[in-house]
């Protein structure tokens, strides 16, 4: 069962209070070089239960120092109750031991103790500095440890032909899965090979008390990406009820929505499964009696948060495994640099969210006017200008006449809810005027029809925009190919991967067995071949065979 929270223009759900949903993450491996991708596989579940489906459609994926400020981080889709993805490692952090952490929005609202963890290290060669270890956290409240001890490992196996090979040889490996059971049943597979010593960590938190949010509710994204907030009056910090709020994706964006508040000044906005980093531009409706302010959440999740930070330290074996990663890293960064694949063709410009509009006014096309209400009113248009209360508005003909509602009026994809505004504005600023001339629905708002002004540089045609509003530039879904790089020129390049083979979510049938080749390293030394899953019980377990690449 599912309980909505009464709001305007609201329309994601909170799962009853004692459902919990659980993130388990399986890494690629636990040491990285700066500048290389922390590649995952996360499940996620309602508890324990792989069973029951799942509200949420949005991971959110971090690396945090351990004081639980985040390094980098990225969001991603979830599908078939998990994500394959990966955060890319800055080129300028800091030599120590970090974390890798992963959360839905709902797993906000119970604290941070119950997201998923795995430990990391990781190396900057190009720095002597380390990240300064922590002695004053309170380990009696917050502790860090490994799952236990799985006993069921047998039912999965791992198996090569041989142990010793030369570069470039093909290896197969061959992985075993017994019949299984409700008892002993595996879920989410990965199957990774690795430098000896760094095989996944994963960890769990165990809190001796209850970390609640307490402040704000989250919802479950059961749509994709959100952004929630709140406004509130200037002078006295009260909640703004009932009150419309714009979001305006501005550049290649070319989207627009409008919600209202509920009871507690809160607004909620379900966002299209954009990519990379775009510009919003939240404003309130124009209301001359009140000065709003605007409150938008932190998209990731910043409760404060001290894990264990302990002295960075590499064993023999390890220091050796890390001088032969870092000069596969240097490797790397020269001969298979990802900007020489970018392609260069010109993107086809995005359509506006209304698709093509009724009419289009081309500015050029027609003589100099010298104002904005000229051209409305003096061309053959849709749109006129009118008065009301000695102030202009805006009027669309559509289909019907005039219609009863105000239409919606945007200059470079932004509201503007004062045509005395828009109308100063200079006509050798706009390039085009597009008209959705009939009544349009969007997010719950009816408008009559649609007066849309893009300007020549994309610079709002030199109109002040509205004072309450804020710029935020948001980050959308991942964007990166988060794949295991495919070597075009092996045969004539050097072969630098540090990550030999990753193969996240393997779907192996109980009582079959499944081969998986791959070419040995040019590097020479021991490598670990791990098949980690999940069991019943959400506990993480793996399976380690061994081999070795000699000159």
């Amino acid at each position: 069962m599912i309980f909505a929270r009464l709001s305007f223009g609201r329309s994601q759900a909170i799962l009853p209070a004692d459902v919990h949903e659980k993130v388990v993450l399986i890494t690629d491996r636990s040491i990285y070089i700066t500048g290389e991708q922390v590649k995952f596989f996360a499940s996620v579940s309602i508890g324990n239960d792989f069973n029951t489906p799942l509200q949420s459609r949005i991971l959110y994926c971090e690396i945090i120092a351990p004081d639980g400020n985040k390094v980098a981080g990225n969001k991603f889709l979830i599908e078939n109750a998990s994500v394959d993805g990966c955060v890319e490692i800055p080129d300028n952090m800091l030599t120590g031991t970090y974390y890798l952490r992963a959360y839905t929005k709902l797993m906000r609202n119970s604290g941070p103790e119950t997201y998923g963890y795995n430990q990391i290290k990781i190396v900057n060669p190009e720095r002597i500095e380390t990240l300064t270890p922590d002695n004053q956290q309170n380990s009696s409240v917050l502790q860090i440890g490994q799952d236990h001890e799985i006993k069921n490992q047998d039912i999965l196996s791992v198996s090569l032909d041989k142990k010793i090979f030369a570069a470039r040889d093909i290896i197969s490996v061959s992985v075993l899965q017994q019949e299984s059971t409700p008892d002993n049943r595996v879920n989410g597979l990965c199957l990774s090979v690795v430098p000896e010593n760094t095989q996944s960590i994963p960890v769990v938190l165990q809190s001796s008390k209850k970390m609640l949010n307490g402040k704000e509710v989250y919802f479950s994204e059961t749509r994709g990406l959100s952004v929630t907030g709140k406004i509130t009056d200037a002078s006295s910090g009260l909640p703004i009820y009932d009150k419309k709020v714009n979001l305006s994706i501005i550049g290649d964006g070319r989207d627009f929505m409008a919600a209202r508040t509920d009871s507690l000044g809160r607004f909620f906005f379900a966002l299209p499964d954009y990519t990379g980093a775009r510009d919003l531009f939240i404003c309130t409706e124009k209301m001359d009696s009140v000065k709003d302010k605007i409150w938008v959440d932190n998209d990731y999740s910043a409760v404060p948060l001290r894990l264990p930070s302990p002295a960075f330290k590499l064993s023999d074996s390890e220091r050796e495994t890390v001088q032969n990663m870092a000069m596969n890293a240097q490797i790397n960064s020269v001969f298979y640099n990802d900007s020489l694949s970018q392609t260069t063709e010109a993107k086809a410009e995005r359509l506006a969210f209304y698709g093509e509009p009724t009419a289009t006014i081309y500015i050029d096309q027609y003589i100099q006017l010298p104002t904005l209400e000229e051209y409305f009113n003096e061309l053959p248009s849709e749109v006129k200008v009118r008065t009301r209360k000695g102030q202009p508005h805006f009027a669309v003909l559509g289909t019907r006449g005039v219609s009863f509602y105000d239409p919606l009026v945007m200059v470079d994809w932004v509201a503007i809810d004062e045509p005395s505004k828009v109308l100063a504005v200079s006509p050798q600023n706009i390039q085009r005027i597009e008209v959705e001339k009939d009544d349009y629905v969007k997010g719950g708002q009816t408008y009559g029809g649609i007066i849309s002004i893009i300007s020549r540089k994309g610079d709002f045609a030199g109109i002040d925009l509205p004072s309450t509003g804020i710029f935020v530039n948001y980050q959308f879904l991942n964007n990166s190919n988060c794949g295991t790089p495919i070597y075009d020129d092996i045969n004539t390049h050097p072969d630098s991967r540090n990550t030999i083979l990753w193969k996240p979510g393997l779907d192996i049938k109980s009582g079959k067995s499944e081969k998986y080749s791959f070419t040995a390293p040019d590097t020479p030394g021991k490598y670990n071949i791990v098949l980690e899953g999940i069991n019943s019980k959400g506990e993480t377990f793996s399976v380690v065979s061994a081999f070795e690449v000699k000159n």
